[in-house]
């Protein structure tokens, strides 16, 4: 063997030592690992954009057993997984339904696949940010409405033959300034929200112009 195979392969095994110690729960159970067709683990560790670190994962799983991954096949496994991965295709959909980029496509394919990518992650984006304008404002108006009933139960006349419910502690006047407050962190989210739908309807005329069929649905996620 020569130094630089031994070099290299020194530096494999630091790689797997050093994942296996870091790693959390096991990537592969005993039958898993007993039964492996390791190019073929390595072609859906490659279709699902893992880094090839996952590969020391596998050892920490497998070397419990007394079974250790073939690296080659693995890796030629995986080679033919990102070949497929790394496609503007697949770019789109992992960044339309928020997954997460790893780095692992080869300077040749990165560019298509980085272009769907951020024009599907463009538009999961917006439609969270709507969907986080949404919520602020439910809360918002959940306050309001809360308030307002605990103004309502303050102004009603004294009944001494009701006892099922006592009035809320505090003042009328000290609502009414919280409301007026609310009402003005409403308008303010109104217009986040009508900029959140702007950059929504931009997001889903990028994806159009790429081949992608999305359409515009705001009602959906209001």
């Amino acid at each position: 063997m020569t130094e630089t195979n031994v070099g290299d392969g020194w530096r494999f095994c630091c790689l797997l030592l050093a994942v296996s110690i870091a790693g959390g729960c096991a990537t592969m159970s005993e039958s898993e690992c007993i039964n492996a067709d390791w190019r073929e683990v390595g072609r859906n560790d490659g279709l699902e954009g893992k880094r090839q670190t996952q590969l020391a994962r596998h050892y920490d799983a497998c070397v419990r057993y007394g079974i250790a991954p073939d690296r080659d096949e693995y890796m030629a496994g995986r080679e033919a997984g990102l070949t497929v991965y790394c496609t503007q295709d697949s770019g789109y959909w992992e960044g339309r339904y928020g997954g997460g980029y790893e780095r692992v496509c080869p300077a040749s394919s990165e560019p298509a696949f980085l272009a769907g990518y951020r024009a599907g992650q463009s538009v999961y984006d917006a439609i969270e940010n709507i969907r986080s304008v949404r919520g602020q404002m439910d809360s918002v108006k959940a306050r309001i409405d809360s308030l307002e009933d605990e103004i309502r139960k303050l102004e009603s006349p004294d009944d001494e033959s009701d006892t099922t419910e006592e009035k809320p502690a505090g003042n009328i006047s000290d609502r009414v300034a919280e409301i007026r407050t609310l009402d003005r962190q409403l308008e303010s989210l109104r217009v986040l929200r009508a900029a959140a739908a702007a950059e929504y309807l931009r997001a889903i005329e990028r994806a159009n112009s790429l081949g992608y069929p999305e359409e515009f649905r705001l009602e959906e996620i209001l």
